[in-house]
């Protein structure tokens, strides 16, 4: 058998395109290599970015935490502060009640000391008018008795003088009205309030019809108070 050569031109283009394939292989592989940098480059940017980003968003998070605190404690104070000034307004209010109330009882005792004053003047004041008529009815009967001297007199009393004086009898009307219907009011207060009291009420159906409701209500406020202090002992 015949030995042949192998051309050398054969060897060296495969080594060449070897090379070729290799220097190819190395070029998609730094192109591919490149491109991951720059994604990581682009993610590291992204990432960077987002986490300035998150920092921020962090730090104006922990400003309003800041400023949440404050507007509580601050609003913690002013309703602290409001609290205070209700119980001032109350206690304030609460001592003008006491004062308006212990303004109105010297009112109310001087009042009452006006109209005492008033009653002791108008009691003398009766005595002198009773005096005074008195008086009148014995002058009339003297001058009567005078004018008669040598001839019979048969002239009567003048009305006048047995009759209230004209100027007194509207305002002493008005006077004897109040005193009886104060008179009435004390007698009928006096006659609910020992109805009132009576054994289970039993004196109450005997009062007139106006006053039975009225000394009711009386009754049950008297047991409603008594269950109170009952309860509270």
């Amino acid at each position: 058998m015949e030995n042949r050569e192998i051309p050398a031109f054969g060897v060296a283009d495969d080594a060449l395109l070897g090379q070729n394939r290799d220097a190819v292989r190395s070029d998609d592989v730094s192109r591919e290599l490149a491109a991951l940098q720059e994604e990581i480059a682009a993610l590291q940017a992204a990432a960077q970015e987002e986490g300035s980003a998150m920092a921020a968003l962090e730090a104006q998070l922990t400003e309003q935490r800041d400023r949440l605190t404050l507007t509580r404690r601050l609003l913690a104070d002013q309703e602290k502060q409001i609290e205070q000034k209700r119980a001032e307004l109350e206690e304030a209010m609460a001592e003008d009640a006491r004062e308006r109330f212990e303004e109105v009882m010297r009112e109310r005792e001087a009042a009452a000391a006006s109209l005492a004053e008033a009653a002791e003047l108008l009691l003398e004041r009766l005595v002198t008018l009773d005096r005074l008529q008195d008086a009148a009815r014995v002058a009339w009967a003297t001058a009567q008795a005078a004018g008669a001297a040598g001839r019979r007199s048969d002239m009567q009393t003048p009305p006048e003088i047995t009759a209230e004086p004209e100027i007194m009898r509207e305002p002493w009307d008005r006077l004897c009205h109040e005193i009886r219907n104060r008179i009435n009011e004390r007698f009928e207060d006096e006659l609910v309030d020992a109805a009132s009291h009576s054994p289970l009420g039993s004196a109450i159906n005997d009062l007139p019809l106006h006053l039975r409701d009225v000394a009711r209500q009386r009754r049950h406020a008297i047991l409603r108070d008594a269950g109170a202090e009952s309860g509270g002992n």
